[in-house]
């Protein structure tokens, strides 16, 4: 075997889009992740696969090697593969996201509801980057007074917008109805981020049962899921963990 066989990727296949359209109505697709040992971009099209119930694996990274083959030349990607042996190459985190929530029926049942979720996803991306541009990546002797910054200026108006919208659904542990969206995925994985990296020494983010009951709710309903509560206990969750930690030096 060459040395770089290990980090050969899928070939997409190539066919007339009508035929590819055809094939991604597969719901009995198998998958191969290509991301970074943490959780990062691809912590939410993990869970997506757990949810769907779906095969999946990922594939061995060496961006040297592989870079050139993606459409964008980043990552994640992800390859599904139809029964039939049709291969689709999906780029892009969030596209990825959508891709999966709407195959496995977690994105609505018709444009307004697809809408609605699409708003707390939106909302909810836009806190998520900016935890991510203040406080993850904020020089280590500044991360504490950044993380306070950011509790005070991006949380508190998040929290009260997303307990508004979760009270016009009774507070009931979803943004809509009585089942899973990508809404609550989005909003739960937010959460738990701000608290799983929470720098030593800061105050404690304002997420908790108090503080923040109705998105506390959506916390527990997506974490005490039966599929997303076994993906946690496993090895992998918890290496993802530590590689988190690790290339952000938490």
């Amino acid at each position: 075997m060459a040395p770089n066989d290990k980090f050969a990727l899928p070939v997409p296949t190539k066919a007339d889009a009508k035929v590819l359209a055809e094939a991604s109505r597969s719901t009995n697709s198998t998958y191969q992740l290509l991301y970074f040992p943490m959780h990062g971009r691809g912590e939410l099209t993990r869970t997506l696969l757990v949810f769907s119930g779906a095969k999946w694996e990922e594939l061995p990274l060496n961006l040297s090697v592989q870079k050139q083959q993606l459409p964008f030349k980043l990552i994640p990607i992800l390859y599904e593969t139809t029964p039939d042996g049709t291969i689709l190459e999906l780029a892009e985190s969030h596209a990825i996201e959508r891709y999966l929530a709407a195959k496995y029926g977690l994105y609505g049942t018709d444009p307004y509801s697809t809408h609605k979720i699409d708003q707390i996803y939106t909302s909810t991306d836009f806190a998520n980057q900016l935890f991510w541009q203040r406080v993850r990546w904020a020089p280590l002797d500044k991360r504490i007074e950044e993380a306070h910054k950011f509790y005070d200026e991006v949380l508190t108006p998040y929290i009260a917008n997303h307990e508004a919208q979760l009270e016009k659904n009774g507070g009931n542990g979803y943004y809509f109805g009585e089942s899973i969206t990508l809404a609550d995925l989005k909003s739960a994985h937010f959460i738990d981020r701000v608290l799983f990296m929470r720098p030593k020494g800061s105050k404690e983010p304002p997420f908790s049962e108090e503080k923040s009951p109705n998105l506390w709710k959506v916390l527990r309903t997506v974490n005490g899921h039966p599929a997303m509560a076994a993906w946690k206990k496993t090895q992998r969750y918890q290496d993802l963990d530590a590689g988190s930690l690790s290339f952000f030096q938490f």
